[in-house]
């Protein structure tokens, strides 16, 4: 594995990667598909706070921004629907500084955002777009259709974890 430190349109980005180089498929298979889906997360997550890192967000900001710019929505459901990326008193506490930089508001338990978290939320769409692109990018486009779709085969077939 190597670590290479690369600009994508502005973003610095963490990659680490495989060089397959002589690399045989007995060789790839000595690490379980396990390491290999932690790997992908952590270059995932490590791309987009990279990226938004820059304007002073962290992808866990990001997806509270973009799960309230759709509609208000209860705090239990934001937590609810971001579950699979971290727990509950994280969840919370990313919500709670979103609202202490004024960019979300709770009323009766309901969040929104504010005129700035959308102002802010519409500035960091082409950021988020340009990690996508990269993402999909690393494979060819049939490629990545294909990992997406094993990955969805994958998770129906394996029991969910309950937070």
């Amino acid at each position: 594995m190597v670590d290479d430190r690369v600009r994508v349109n502005g973003c610095a980005a963490v990659f680490d990667w495989c060089d397959h180089a002589g690399v045989t498929d007995e060789e790839i298979l000595t690490r379980p598909i396990g390491w290999w889906l932690k790997q992908a997360d952590a270059g995932i997550e490590a791309a987009f706070n990279a990226c938004l890192g820059t304007q002073g967000f962290d992808r866990r900001d990001w997806q509270v921004l973009t799960t309230l710019a759709r509609s208000s929505t209860p705090r239990a459901d934001v937590v609810a629907a971001l579950a699979a990326f971290d727990e509950p008193d994280v969840l919370d506490a990313v919500v709670d500084e979103l609202k202490r930089r004024d960019l979300v508001d709770e009323s009766n338990a309901v969040l929104s955002l504010t005129a700035a978290g959308a102002r802010e939320h519409a500035a960091l769409v082409p950021l988020v777009e340009r990690v996508r692109r990269q993402v999909a990018t690393a494979l060819p486009e049939h490629d990545y259709l294909m990992l997406v779709r094993l990955l969805a085969r994958l998770v129906a077939g394996l029991p969910q974890p309950s937070r």
